[in-house]
């Protein structure tokens, strides 16, 4: 008997090993022309320049540190931040190594996703070429080149990784659903859920869509069936007092607190703006997905326009009728096409959250790293479905041919990703009117310049920064880099350079971005001599902590330059006095920084903070 079991599945073993290797093969051939990329944007706050993740050959307790070391307050994504810390335990800052970790998520996450489709084509009744059907939806979805941007974004891992989890899953779920439909056993595959939520949600927040992957499940293929009556009660009461507690708190909890001004204050939009938008910026992704050219996928949109009503633009209500048409579509057919279905479901459940009320950034690639999986399962259904009278071979031509091309097209944006001047260049050419993609060229000129003045690509990094700032929605940085640039050198610095700098920090929202180029204008001078224009520096943090509230340290450094540079005392009470006040939450701060004081002479302020802090 065992003889024969081996006989009759050994053939089938060897035929999946072979489907492992070649889906494994094809993908990592796309994406290794890539791996000589550069870091690129949140790369250098998170990963980058965050000393905590730094863990150095043979510190294995300095995991721990790197797996809290995810800003703001180093709380989340653990299981993210110590693989970064692996890897530079093993690589430096080496990008190589990062984005090769990236890749090896994303191989794992490819077979993942064939186990997936085999499953869910068995569950949709589809007999004939399943498994090869399945391994063309796998393949599409690895080498799409929507994906090159998440796979070759080192810190896109926490997207990934935490889709790795979420895959097994749902892998889980089906297996102990399907065995509960059949009369076994099936509990232990469901609790086997638990734990990979878990290390999902250390890899990244968007695992709580989980349950909401799951619910879609039951709605299509699984449709809260079970062996007995008791079963199928209690999954179609239990979903629905989920919906219902979710809903709940999403009404109660989640619009209160995101609606509110205070969570945009960081934003040039406004909760509603932000979901009229949305209903333009979905069908975007739909087009990215399935027409995707290398002009489709820019990779910064940080020059979209809001939506400020449903006819501004005018295909804001377009596409929220689209979007409504689909999911409309997708109640229909959830017993006539299951599968279909499900895809719709799935992309809209994956942007849930991304594409819902939390004050995110507008738009971005890898926010379809799942999505995209949704929309090649409709169109799997639609392709099955689709008579031919000679056979599937012109079904099975078409498919290759696509697989072929969306390869070709990936390989080509991978390689673009792994040459740092030739992915500015055409970042720049595919979007020149983003801001971040003009002043991540203009660095890259500076730094093949050496910093010198004399160097062609000096005056190729002035003239970039300069034309940055032209652009409509340009920030802060323009102006930051020029006046460092210069006098770092000891050029002169254009005074209107200041005045544009003020203006747009009465103007504009006061970001992250712009917080993190103020105290890097603040390091310079104190860190490392550059000469700057001292009242002006201090004028421009005035103007912004006018409009935000900042952290006690933030307002003492620069009470301290006020002091040593600008030997402006009452500026200098006026910010202690602000750091006094904001240090509720820091019981030990106003000892530190009067401590700090005493240090560098100034005892009778010193004195004066701990006076402040006990009135």
């Amino acid at each position: 008997m065992t003889q024969q079991y081996r006989a009759v599945t050994a053939p089938a073993v060897w035929r999946q090993f072979l489907t492992a290797v070649v889906l494994v093969v094809l993908t990592a051939l796309v994406y290794w022309p890539g791996l000589a990329g550069p870091f690129l944007f949140d790369d250098f706050p998170a990963l980058v320049n965050n000393a905590r993740v730094h863990v150095h050959a043979g510190d294995w307790p300095g995991l721990w540190r790197a797996a809290a070391s995810f800003d703001p307050g180093g709380t989340g994504r653990q299981l993210a931040m110590a693989s970064f810390g692996l890897n530079h335990m093993f690589g430096g800052l080496d990008p190589w190594g990062w984005k090769l970790g990236g890749l090896l998520v994303h191989l794992v996450n490819a077979l993942l996703v064939y186990l997936l489709c085999v499953r869910l084509l068995v569950l949709a009744g589809v007999q004939q070429w399943r498994r090869l059907s399945a391994v063309a939806v796998a393949l599409l979805w690895a080498v799409h080149p929507l994906q090159v941007s998440t796979v070759l974004y080192v810190v896109q891992r926490m997207e990934t990784l935490s889709l790795t989890f979420v895959l097994l899953a749902l892998l889980a779920y089906l297996r102990g659903r399907s065995a509960q439909i059949a009369g076994q056993r099936g509990w232990p595959w469901l609790v086997a859920c638990v734990p990979l939520f878990v290390l999902a949600l250390g890899a990244k927040e968007s695992a709580l869509l989980l349950p909401l992957y799951t619910l879609c499940l039951e709605l299509t293929l699984l449709r809260f069936a079970g062996n007995t009556l008791g079963q199928r009660r209690f999954w179609r009461w239990g979903y629905a007092c989920g919906c219902a507690l979710a809903l709940v708190l999403f009404v109660a909890v989640v619009v209160p607190h995101y609606g509110s001004m205070e969570t945009h204050a960081g934003r040039d939009f406004n909760t509603l703006e932000r979901l009229l938008s949305q209903l333009r910026i979905l069908p975007m992704y739909l087009g990215q997905i399935l027409l995707p050219l290398p002009a489709n996928m820019p990779f910064y949109y940080d020059d979209f326009i809001v939506s400020t009503s449903l006819l501004q633009p005018w295909t804001t209500s377009a596409g929220g009728l689209l979007l409504a048409g689909l999911l409309g579509a997708a109640f229909v057919l959830r017993r006539r096409a299951p599968l279909a279905a499900l895809g719709i479901f799935w992309f809209f459940a994956a942007h849930a959250i991304t594409s819902n009320v939390v004050p995110l950034e507008l738009v971005f690639e890898h926010r379809n790293y799942f999505a995209l999986l949704g929309v090649l399962l409709v169109l799997a259904e639609v392709v099955r479905r689709i008579p031919v009278r000679d056979g599937p071979g012109i079904k099975i031509a078409g498919v290759a041919g696509a697989i072929l091309l969306f390869g070709f097209l990936a390989a080509i944006r991978s390689a673009t990703w792994g040459e740092r001047l030739l992915l500015a260049t055409e970042l720049v050419a595919l979007n020149p009117q983003s801001p971040r993609a003009a002043h991540e060229l203009g660095v890259l000129y500076y730094e093949m310049s050496g910093g010198s003045p004399d160097s062609p690509f000096f005056s190729f990094a002035v003239s970039t920064f300069e034309q940055e700032a032209r652009l409509p929605k340009a920030s802060i940085l323009a102006e930051q880099s020029l006046i460092l640039m210069h006098a770092a050198n000891g050029l002169r610095v254009d005074p209107e350079w200041w005045k544009d700098m003020h203006r747009r920090l009465r103007e504009q929202p006061i970001t992250p971005q712009t917080t993190a180029a103020l105290f890097g204008l603040l390091d310079n001078r104190i860190n490392k001599r550059v000469q700057l224009d001292d009242r002006a520096l201090d004028h421009a943090f005035m103007l912004m902590f006018e409009r935000v509230s900042m952290p006690p340290n933030s307002y003492f450094d620069v009470a301290m330059h006020a002091l040593d540079y600008s030997h402006d005392e009452p500026l200098a009470r006026h910010l202690l006095m602000q750091a006094v006040s904001s240090s509720a939450g820091y019981p030990h701060y106003v000892p530190a920084m009067a401590d700090a004081l005493r240090e560098k002479g100034y005892e009778d302020l010193a004195e004066w903070v701990v006076v402040k802090s006990r009135e």
